[in-house]
């Protein structure tokens, strides 16, 4: 089964290497998700179904001295585990933010984040519990240096990003540098299609307008066709050219001259020629 690419950016997290110990404490509050000491009220620190991410809380608790404990329950028809870990008092939630913002944001992520595939519309977003969390993190990302929108989906507080640039930046400041190279290589191929899909475009319409246009000379000769020996040698050769030729181009009409004309000595005779038929298809 292929990983989606959420997994992916969370699989890059996970493996990381765990950062001096005031960052560790910041990332295993963005894991845990609480906004005091869990072990105060019989909480475990982390309590999710994704294995990697307890086994990154398992890495975090066991760099900080905790002596954690992995604990397994079944859920329905899921697995879901549980961190426990001595009673050592940890620093202050806002002593984390302010030593390791990133290493905070990077914890809610692996907890409560996703981010879109690669090569659709961008979309990185983390649901909080409540909007005290949420303000925590809110803050957390401001000082790494994006400002996040607010919304809500199901009584949680959703923070997210749309803008390409700044999910791409926040994902670096996390750690996740692969998944970034990931992002802004799909970003140069969808530039590239678009610039191709314009050129198509710009190309097929200038066809249209010359084939119409053509088509037009040619309908309008073919009715003044008994009055062409009225108008000067020059125009009468380029009538006949464009008669039996209408998906020529200017310069293709010019090779058939001798001398040769340029684009702009055929242009200029056409728009003669053209005033030619008009004046004459008016006064018939």
């Amino acid at each position: 089964m292929t990983w989606s690419y959420t997994r992916q950016v969370k699989g890059e997290l996970v493996a990381t290497p765990l950062g001096p110990l005031p960052c560790c404490w910041a990332e295993l509050w963005g894991i845990s998700g609480y906004m005091n000491d869990p072990q105060e009220i019989g909480l475990p620190w982390v309590h999710c179904g994704a294995a990697f991410v307890i086994r990154r809380g398992f890495r975090l608790m066991k760099a900080l001295q905790l002596d954690p404990s992995v604990r397994l329950e079944r859920r329905l028809r899921r697995l879901e585990f549980s961190l426990w870990g001595q009673d050592v008092p940890p620093p202050d939630l806002d002593q984390s933010l302010a030593d390791c913002p990133a290493a905070l944001v990077r914890g809610a992520f692996l907890l409560r984040g996703y981010v879109s595939e690669a090569d659709r519309p961008v979309h990185w977003e983390i649901s909080t519990a409540n909007g005290e969390w949420a303000e925590v993190l809110s803050c957390a990302m401001s000082r790494v240096g994006v400002d996040p929108h607010h919304s809500r989906r199901r009584g949680q507080v959703v923070l997210y990003l749309k803008e390409r640039d700044e999910v791409a930046y926040i994902l670096g400041q996390m750690g996740a540098h692969q998944s970034v190279l990931a992002l802004q290589s799909e970003s140069v191929v969808r530039e590239l299609k678009n610039q191709v899909n314009r050129l198509v475009n710009s190309e097929t319409a200038n066809m249209k307008r010359v084939v119409d246009s053509a088509l037009r000379d040619r309908a309008g000769l073919y009715e003044l066709k008994d009055r062409l020996g009225t108008i000067p040698v020059e125009l009468r050769q380029l009538a006949d050219v464009r008669m039996k030729h209408p998906d020529w181009s200017f310069e293709e009409v010019g090779r058939h001259f001798n001398p040769p004309l340029s684009k702009s000595q055929v242009n200029h005779r056409l728009r003669r020629l053209r005033r030619w038929m008009q004046n004459e298809l008016e006064n018939r």
